[in-house]
């Protein structure tokens, strides 16, 4: 009957196996980047159909827009990059999941401080070019959405222990353990979400439905985080 301490991974890591086969996909972009595509296929329909559950499509699907505007996470693209780096850069193309076409650089257009305000690119279809490196995820004609994200409360494994924490608990309480994000955008297909209903972000996490949603605006609350990739780029 002795107490014993289990670390916080060994659940979020059972979380991910359960939300991993009962949460459906979806995309979201929580810094967005816009990216105008100046040669978009004019006979495109205009629209994707995307299974909720890749590895098992019999699981349904859902239908998100893509058109010659779309909006990229900021962090997946990058002016100069180094070898290692796989995902989009001027010099380095870059595939637009589920879509079936690779993104170039076109021009990249700064405000008066030098900082990326958007990007214009040209696409090519997957199967008329090289494989690129990369595929990152987008969203179109996006949903304006707020993320709230969570990490560990405390910074020790045992806050209420003094040689770990002689000031007590109080005192090792991590001030960044939530961070929001108001202006999020996530594909239209989760617009009639309830409270509680679940959801993966595709390259981003695991997500619930806060019941602070409202009828302008949903809330999404980070449940765990994908299992990191150390060869991640």
């Amino acid at each position: 009957m002795a107490q014993t301490v289990l670390d916080p991974s060994m659940l979020e890591a059972c979380v991910r196996d359960v939300l991993n086969v009962t949460a459906p996909r979806a995309m979201a972009v929580l810094e967005p980047l816009k990216v105008t595509i100046s040669n978009f296929p004019v006979d495109h329909s205009g629209s994707l159909v995307i299974p909720n559950f890749p590895a098992d499509e019999t699981k349904g699907s859902h239908t998100i827009p893509f058109t010659s505007t779309i909006f990229i996470e900021r962090s997946d693209f990058k002016e100069k990059a180094d070898k290692n780096y796989k995902r989009w850069s001027a010099d380095q193309p870059v595939g637009l999941r589920h879509a079936g076409y690779v993104l170039s650089i076109d021009k990249i257009n700064k405000d008066s401080e030098g900082n990326i305000t958007d990007l214009e690119a040209s696409c090519t279809k997957t199967t008329e070019t090289e494989k690129p490196k990369g595929f990152i995820h987008w969203v179109a004609n996006p949903i304006v959405c707020e993320v709230r994200q969570y990490e560990r409360l405390f910074f020790h494994k045992s806050p209420e222990d003094p040689s770990e924490v002689p000031g007590g608990f109080l005192t090792d309480i991590n001030p960044n353990s939530m961070s929001v994000i108001t202006n999020a955008y996530v594909d239209v297909s989760v617009k009639d979400a309830k409270h509680f209903d679940k959801f993966q972000f595709e390259r981003v996490g695991f997500f619930s439905v806060d019941t602070d949603t409202h009828h302008s605006k949903i809330i999404f609350n980070r449940t765990v985080t994908l299992k990191e990739d150390p060869g991640k780029k």
